[in-house]
C-alpha cells in the first residue's frame, strides 16, 4: 500500500516538485510517452539549487513532495543519495517527503538497503503490468530482472499500464498482482490508440474484476473500479481540473527549466511544443468554453482520467480528449457506477442520508453515458 503518498498529496498546502534527473532509460516500453530521450542528466548543483529554492520559496506551500523522476531515476542513484542527504541535512521552513516510480530492474542490493535506511523520508513504487507475460510484452522482457518479493514486502503498490495488446488480459493481470500481495493502480495507457472493439473488450474485463472484488471484499479494488462516483458534480458550471497541474506543481527538466508537469517537458513533447507549453496558465479557474463541446455537459467532467500534456502534444489543446479515449472512459465510468451500485445493494457502502441521495443521483447521471 501507499503509506504516505495519498496522505501528503491530498493535503492543502502541498507542492509537488518533480526533478527529472535523467532522460535515459534502460527499457523501451511500448507505450512510453517520453519520445525524445536524449543522453542528458541533471547536474547535481542544478538539483540542489532547485531543492533549496523550492524549500524556502514563499509561494503559499508549507509542504513539498519531491519526486525523483526520469527516464529511469535509479540510473542516477548516486545523485539521488546526495540530493536526499542535502534535504535531510537542513532544517527547512517547509515539511517534505520524497517519492520515486521505477521500472524496478535496478533496485537490488545497495539500492534496497538505502531505501530501507531512509524509509521515513522516501517511498518507491514499481511499474508492473500484470502477469509475467504482460510485463514482458509491454516492458522489454523485464520481469525476471525485478525483485518482486522486495516490493511486495516493503512497497506493495504496483502501477500497471494497459495497452491494446494486454487489454484482453486486464482482469487476469490485476488479479495476479493482488494475489502476489500488491495494491494496484491500473490505468489505460495515455496516447494509446484503441481499436473499435476495445470498449467491448474493456467492459468484459471490468465485469470480471467486478465479480472478483465482490467475492473478495477484503481486497481494495484497483483504481480502475474505484473512481469517485460519490464526488461527481453533474451539471457543474465550474469544473475542476482532473490532475494537480497548476501553481502547486512544478516539473524541472534536466537543464533546470521549469514546466507545468513532466508531460509538458521536451522529453515528452519535444522542444518546440514544450516552449509553447511554458505560456499555459493553470493558475486561473478552468473555463467551460475551453473544453471540447462533448465534455461540457458530461456528467463525469472533472473526474475523467486524461493527461493534459498528451492532449496538448496531440492537438495543441490541453482539454481536447481523443475520441477513442473518450469511448473507453465512458465504459469505465459505466462499469464503476454498476459496481458501486452493487456494493450499495450488498450493504457495503457506509453513506449518510445526504451522501446516499447524492450517490443515487450520480449513478443515474452516469447511466446517461450509455446513450451518448
Amino acid at each position: 500500500m501507499r503509506k504516505n503518498l495519498d496522505r501528503y498529496m491530498n493535503r492543502k498546502g502541498t507542492k509537488v516538485v518533480i526533478l527529472t534527473l535523467t532522460n535515459s532509460c534502460n527499457l523501451n516500453c511500448v507505450y512510453c510517452y517520453e519520445h525524445n530521450k536524449e543522453v542528458r542528466s541533471m547536474e547535481l548543483e542544478t538539483a540542489l539549487k532547485i531543492v533549496e529554492r523550492e524549500m524556502t520559496l514563499g509561494d503559499g506551500s508549507d509542504f513539498v513532495c519531491v519526486y525523483y523522476f526520469g527516464g529511469e531515476p535509479c540510473l542516477e542513484f548516486d545523485k539521488i543519495k546526495k540530493i536526499h542527504a542535502f534535504l535531510k541535512s537542513r532544517t527547512w521552513p517547509k515539511g517534505w517527503f520524497s517519492f520515486m516510480t521505477t521500472n524496478g530492474t535496478l533496485v537490488h542490493e545497495e539500492v534496497q538497503q538505502w531505501l530501507l535506511e531512509n524509509d521515513d523520508t522516501i517511498e518507491i513504487y514499481v511499474s508492473l503490468d500484470g502477469t509475467k507475460e504482460m510485463q514482458n510484452r509491454n516492458r522489454s522482457g523485464s520481469y525476471d530482472k525485478i525483485d518482486v518479493d522486495f516490493f511486495v514486502k516493503h512497497y506493495p503498490f504496483a502501477k500497471m499500464t494497459v495497452t491494446e495488446q494486454t487489454l484482453p488480459h486486464l482482469a487476469e493481470g490485476v488479479i495476479s498482482l493482488h494475489e502476489r500481495g500488491f495494491e494496484v493502480s491500473a490505468n489505460l495507457g495515455h496516447g494509446v490508440r484503441w481499436e473499435p472493439d476495445s470498449p467491448q473488450i474493456f467492459a468484459g474485463q471490468l465485469q470480471i474484476l467486478s465479480d472478483y472484488y465482490r467475492e473478495h471484499p477484503e481486497i481494495k479494488p484497483a483504481n480502475t473500479l474505484n473512481l469517485p462516483i460519490l464526488d461527481l458534480e453533474p451539471g457543474t458550471q465550474n469544473p475542476r481540473r482532473f490532475c494537480g497541474v497548476g501553481p502547486m506543481m512544478r516539473s524541472y527538466d534536466t537543464d533546470g527549466r521549469a514546466y507545468p508537469c513532466h508531460a509538458f517537458a521536451p522529453l515528452s513533447i519535444g522542444k518546440e511544443k514544450a516552449a509553447a507549453a511554458e505560456k499555459l496558465d493553470f493558475s486561473c479557474p478552468l473555463a467551460m468554453e475551453e473544453l471540447d463541446e462533448k465534455c461540457r455537459n458530461c456528467p463525469v467532467i472533472g473526474y475523467c482520467p486524461t493527461c493534459y500534456g498528451i492532449n496538448f502534444a496531440a492537438s495543441g489543446n490541453v482539454y481536447r480528449i481523443p475520441e477513442d479515449h473518450c469511448r473507453m472512459m465512458k465504459v469505465q465510468f459505466l462499469a464503476n457506477a454498476a459496481f458501486k451500485y452493487q456494493l450499495y445493494e450488498d450493504g457495503r457502502l457506509e453513506l449518510t442520508p445526504e451522501q446516499e441521495l447524492k450517490f443515487l443521483r450520480n449513478i443515474k447521471a452516469v447511466q446517461t453515458l450509455a446513450d451518448s
